[in-house]
């Protein structure tokens, strides 16, 4: 996600978290935590999402618990302890898995001994040096957080630090935690090195960015609406027959499969000139933004 906050009315709306609580973690398990700033949920057997809604991003974290280790998708904005929130939910090794190198998924890699990212050079870049202060503070800027920051959180030192990257993943590899496997998909257009997460034995398909319900953006540097819809096509293909649920990594988990088909049915509308769209700016970009039911789409104004 990580608009910035030039076009408020556009991309950010006034007082965005009178929406919350979103309706469906009140359907979910909650989980004590001790780490103020995380909602945690049981989504399902080994399943827990870490929910960071005081924030804009409203970003998410997913564990998936095997026989012999965890998987975390994605490590969210780096304001909460990440990692002391999820030694309280498992006594398991964790290996991080991102779904792509953007700042709101990567905050806390420094955290964690073993993380694996997509072989991008997107991704090798910002490992080797990390996001400076200038990349972070945007999450921070007036109107993008409602919820008071953690106590030992530095504002002034709020950046992304290297991290080691102990396995390169790329398409069709697997991520084997013990009875449970993970299915690597390359599927760029929101990103370059976007990818999904496929768990055929509990019919879950992780999307990263590439899918939430909120406003999903082509545009960002890297990203393109024909390489989305062609991801899109992918997903159908190779994982709808085999899932249930979504479980994206901003705003709501466990979605239903059936907006897949919704998102790519209006994706392919605007590629070809239609839709209802308003206009405006992020960093100098012209875009434009149509808004559905359940999601809206966020594309370069050609």
């Amino acid at each position: 996600m990580s608009p910035s906050s030039e076009d408020r009315k556009l991309l950010i709306p006034d007082r965005w978290w009178d929406k919350l609580p979103r309706t469906i973690y009140a359907e979910l398990e909650r989980i004590p935590c001790s780490e103020e700033w995380f909602e945690v949920y049981r989504v399902t057997e080994g399943v827990y999402v870490f929910y960071e809604p005081g924030q804009f991003e409203e970003a998410i974290s997913n564990l998936i618990e095997g026989d012999n280790k965890a998987a975390l998708i994605d490590t969210g904005c780096g304001i909460g302890n990440l990692r002391k929130a999820v030694e309280e939910v498992t006594e398991l090794p964790v290996m991080v898995v991102n779904t792509h190198a953007h700042n709101d998924h990567i905050a806390q890699n420094y955290l964690f001994d073993e993380v694996a990212m997509y072989n991008h050079p997107r991704s090798h870049k910002v490992s080797e040096i990390g996001l400076p202060n200038s990349k972070m503070a945007h999450l921070l800027a007036p109107g993008m957080v409602w919820k008071p920051l953690p106590e030992e959180f530095d504002e002034e030192n709020y950046v992304v630090p290297p991290f080691k990257v102990t396995r390169w993943l790329k398409e069709g590899d697997t991520i084997n935690l013990g009875g449970r496997v993970l299915e690597v998909l390359h599927t760029p257009g929101h990103s370059p090195d976007s990818i999904c997460l496929l768990e055929r034995d509990a019919r879950l398909l992780f999307t990263g960015d590439i899918f939430y319900t909120g406003a999903i953006y082509t545009y960002l540097p890297g990203g393109d609406l024909l390489t989305f819809i062609k991801s899109y096509h992918k997903m159908m293909l190779e994982c709808y027959p085999y899932i249930d649920r979504l479980m994206p990594s901003h705003n709501e988990p466990w979605v239903e499969k059936e907006l897949l088909n919704e998102v790519l049915r209006v994706v392919e509308a605007i590629h070809t000139g239609r839709g209802e769209y308003v206009e405006g700016t992020d960093r100098g970009t012209p875009i434009r933004k149509y808004t559905y039911d359940r999601f809206s789409i966020v594309t370069k104004a050609e």
